[in-house]
């Protein structure tokens, strides 16, 4: 009997051990994530590796540059111009690294910058000219320069100087390859574009909102407009290391409609909207550095939307859940008004009764 009996607690105690193993590696593995993604995070925001300094400073000046530039893309209804000018972009890319075969920032930005500009030309020429509907002559330029692009740049990851050239983070972005050079460029040029905005506030507002009227009152509309649009190509250039060519119109879309739900005020969807897109940058540089194979461009895209999600529901005047509030209030006001008279209503038959009984 105590021979069998040995064995039976041996198992059992054996049984018991390899459960509770078991449960502590199950505990462990499932602490684990969330244990490296604490430390990546205190790594990421305590500057713990040298590049996250021009990573951060990079993706919160390409978010503050692309919102404060599209609200006037959003409030002129251009915001697929920056679409085209962005993918109008990659072509010039291609170009500069085969004539210096180098991914130097000085030729890769004036090549880009001249694909874009000429793109806007085109835009402007097949409207005039090919009496085209801007939407579609958008569309024929943004296929016509991305397809171009698209071909250079297949043609170069197959060849042997390009294979290795890191071409590719143009298409959606890598904040972790910013250079110090980049960022004092998007530095520049959002001073240059906040000096321009303060500078030229009354003429762009008129632009902004009557563009017959601003040319009524004197106002070079259509220099005004060329320069914008330079201003839009030259900052969607900038922005490609972190966002890419793909997704930068996004970064110029999504933080200047948010902020318009946010306030009616055009001073204040100003500073919001660079804000908002800040913001963005930062998170969304912050998400790829958290988790492996996450590129910049898609993230940043995604913590703006999320931030559009929020101001949709949100907004004190705008949001979803405001509207309902207001439509509700009104309900309720107008059967508090009809109360009344239907209670009027409803003696003016009895007091005409008792007249006739009368």
């Amino acid at each position: 009997m105590e021979r069998n009996r040995h064995p039976r607690w041996a198992r059992r105690a054996a049984l018991a051990t390899f459960m509770g193993i078991t449960a502590a590696s199950a505990t462990a593995s499932a602490a684990s994530p969330g244990a490296e993604i604490w430390a990546r995070t205190v790594s990421f925001f305590t500057l713990e590796y040298g590049f996250l300094a021009y990573t951060i400073a990079g993706s919160a000046l390409v978010g503050a540059l692309c919102g404060l530039l599209g609200v006037f893309m959003v409030l002129r209804r251009l915001s697929l111009m920056g679409d085209a000018l962005g993918h109008a972009a990659l072509p010039g890319i291609g170009i500069a690294f085969l004539l210096v075969q180098t991914k130097a920032l000085g030729p890769i930005v004036l090549g880009a910058t001249t694909t874009a500009l000429l793109a806007a030309l085109a835009i402007g020429a097949i409207t005039r000219i090919g009496r085209t509907r801007p939407d579609a002559a958008l569309g024929l330029v943004l296929a016509g320069f991305f397809g171009l692009g698209v071909v250079i740049l297949s043609y170069l990851q197959n060849s042997a100087s390009g294979a290795q050239s890191g071409l590719q983070d143009f298409m959606f972005g890598n904040a972790a390859a910013i250079q110090p050079a980049e960022v004092g460029l998007l530095g520049g040029l959002l001073a240059l574009t906040v000096a321009l905005v303060v500078a030229l506030y009354r003429p762009l507002q008129l632009m902004t909102f009557d563009a017959v009227l601003a040319k009524t009152m004197g106002v070079p509309v259509r220099a005004l407009h060329y320069g914008m649009m330079a201003l839009v190509a030259v900052a969607i250039v900038s922005s490609m290391q972190s966002v890419g060519v793909v997704l930068v119109a996004a970064m110029l879309i999504i933080p200047a409609s948010a902020a318009r739900l946010l306030s009616d005020r055009f001073e204040r969807v100003l500073l919001i909207a660079p804000a908002l897109g800040a913001a963005a940058g930062v998170l969304g540089a912050w998400l790829s550095f958290l988790f492996d194979g996450f590129s910049s461009g898609p993230s940043m895209v995604l913590v703006a939307a999320l931030f559009y999600t929020l101001a949709l529901l949100f907004a004190p005047r705008r949001g979803l859940i405001a509207q309902r509030r207001q439509r509700q209030e009104r309900l309720r006001r107008r059967d508090a008004e009809a109360t009344p008279n239907a209670g009027e209503s409803a003696r003016r038959p009895h007091s005409a009764a008792l007249g006739e009984a009368a």
